[in-house]
């Protein structure tokens, strides 16, 4: 008997499901389904019916959407249903092959049908492990909260500026834990910025050196002595900076919980990215959590192009340009990887020299830090696709490596 085709186009509320044999028959055109229990039992008591008549083994394939997938994904492997998972690159290879004009959602069902009858070995898509979703879901979450810590700065900045021009050129991070000390002890109701450089320097000498707090005491002084405050703006800057930074230390507290979580979940999965000096259990989370599965990747230049640190092509005629990078693939990972570029220029003898020979090139410290986010993220897909921890290889000079040791 034949095989059974189901593509399957999933939305917010409902999927719409199309189904065709190998000989790209249409035996069902696109139904709509609830995304509940009932929707998803109806669609099975459909591809039932079809398949006494039709065929003897059905595959199910969808396109990622993130999360919207998910609980009919879950519940066609619950069924013991053979699912395929299609990544949007490659449906939109395969879209592009075909002559269509419009696109409805009950045409990119039988689209994904047929993207099924084309498959070699269609099969449930490794990349959906149940384990490596958590795992994107707790880093993504984690991103999301990070973004609120930043929001919270740039609001604190403001509100700074206002009542006190010059704060914010002393501390580069506003709500440091030093800088936050000090706002705590000048900035309150009854009474503004009344303090001395030695109360301040004993403040400050919790988190600072007693020369360095002593420095930064006596700039603040001069500071808050020239400072001058609108009346009216008083009351509502005072509140909303206090309201600020207790937001700030809540949602700092979340992240903490969630990178526990994330360490765990991470530890138990042991990739050998963690061997990369340069990769910690939180970076190594973020890389997990949105390349998941590294077999499904062919090369390493579809996972540059895949996190959006490939370089933006512009052609015109016979001219060819290349630009910043493209960012197309997911913030979150491009901003782990950048962030991780610091430790691994210290720790790490390949980022080292390849970051060494960019500034000799004359390349800008930031745009040599973004060859080496991509030069991580190759590192990392390369040790996981073969299945081995990081060494350092011989083209490495001696003197970096012994710099590492």
């Amino acid at each position: 008997m034949d095989r059974m085709n189901v593509g399957i186009d999933v939305s917010k509320d409902d999927f719409k499901a199309a189904v065709k044999d190998s000989k790209n028959e249409t035996l069902m055109p696109g139904n709509t389904y609830k995304k509940d229990k009932p929707g998803m039992d109806s669609f099975m008591n459909d591809v039932d019916k079809l398949k006494e008549e039709h065929g003897d083994h059905v595959i199910y394939g969808m396109e990622s959407t993130g999360i919207y997938h998910l609980p009919l994904y879950q519940y066609l492997l619950d069924a013991g249903e053979d699912v395929k998972v299609f990544n949007g690159l490659e449906l939109e290879g395969f879209k592009q092959s075909q002559i269509r004009k419009t696109e409805t959602d009950e045409i990119a069902a039988e689209r994904i049908a047929e993207a099924l009858i084309l498959e070699r070995e269609p099969s449930h898509d490794p990349s959906e492990d149940p384990s490596l979703i958590r795992i994107r879901e707790l880093e993504r979450l984690r991103f999301r909260m990070v973004k609120k810590t930043s929001k919270c700065k740039t609001q604190a900045n403001r509100v700074m500026d206002i009542i006190c021009q010059g704060y914010t050129d002393v501390f580069g991070d506003i709500l440091c834990k030093s800088s936050i000390a000090i706002i705590k002890h000048t900035i309150r109701k009854t009474r503004l910025f009344e303090t001395d450089v030695e109360t301040m320097t004993e403040v400050l000498q919790e988190y600072l050196s007693k020369s360095k707090a002593k420095k930064k005491a006596k700039k603040l002084d001069r500071i808050f002595q020239n400072t001058v405050v609108p009346e009216y703006m008083q009351e509502s800057c005072i509140l909303e900076i206090h309201m600020l930074i207790q937001q700030f230390q809540m949602i700092k507290k979340q992240i903490d919980r969630i990178e526990r979580k994330l360490e765990k979940l991470v530890e138990k999965q042991d990739p050998y990215m963690l061997s990369v000096p340069g990769i910690g259990p939180i970076t190594a989370g973020v890389i997990l959590g949105e390349l998941r599965d590294p077999s499904r990747f062919s090369s390493g230049k579809e996972v540059t192009a895949f996190a959006g640190l490939d370089p933006s092509v512009k052609e015109s005629g016979k001219m060819r340009k290349e630009g910043k990078i493209s960012k197309r693939g997911p913030p979150n990972l491009r901003a782990a990887l950048y962030k991780a570029t610091l430790p691994a220029i210290t720790h790490n003898p390949v980022c080292k020299e390849f970051y060494d020979r960019l500034k000799e090139k004359g390349k800008h410290h930031d745009v040599a830090r973004i060859a080496v986010a991509r030069k991580l993220l190759l590192i990392a897909y390369s040790v996981e696709k073969n299945e081995h921890e990081f060494y350092v290889p011989s083209y490495v000079s001696e003197e970096y490596i012994s710099k590492e040791n």
